[in-house]
């Protein structure tokens, strides 16, 4: 299975590519995608629709998988971090792929093993689970940690008919 994860942003959105199942993860990619910080909302969605887009095309995955917006003090950040999301739903729905989301806690107990676990301590154990040496920026660390979310999800495999 192709799985791709979103870490959505309206300044910043990490994407992460993983391939393989539960038992065998090969096949990493991963990057961010940053729009001018000075452009206008409508043309930061834009630019990051484009993107997600054309790495969606050329990756050509299985599914995507992007993290929920959490609880914010600021409304208006997430109603922005909520468009960004919608963008990159709306480039997998129109390719036919799977679109599913995760809260912030599935991500970090699917990967740590722990709901209310660190930052740090998803990316160091990212970097152990697809035997990345090196650093990986912090948005790429979410979206790879999505997307291995969605692997680890029993919900995402029907049993099989014996």
């Amino acid at each position: 299975m192709k799985i791709m994860g979103v870490d959505p942003g309206t300044h910043i959105m990490g994407w992460g590519f993983i391939e393989g199942d539960r038992a065998k993860l090969r096949r990493r990619r991963w990057g961010v995608i940053k729009p001018k910080r000075k452009d206008d909302l409508s043309k930061r969605l834009k630019f990051l629709y484009d993107k997600i887009s054309e790495i969606m095309t050329e990756i050509a995955p299985d599914a995507v998988s992007c993290e929920e917006p959490f609880f914010f003090k600021d409304i208006r950040a997430a109603v922005n971090l909520a468009r960004a999301q919608a963008i990159v739903s709306l480039a997998a729905i129109q390719r036919g792929l799977i679109f599913k989301t995760y809260s912030p806690l599935e991500v970090k107990k699917a990967t740590v093993g722990y709901g209310r676990a660190t930052k740090f301590q998803v990316s160091e154990q990212m970097k152990r689970i697809l035997k990345i040496s090196g650093e990986i920026p912090e948005d790429a660390t979410d979206a790879l940690a999505c997307a291995f979310c969605f692997i680890s999800d029993m919900r995402n495999y029907s049993p099989q008919k014996k």
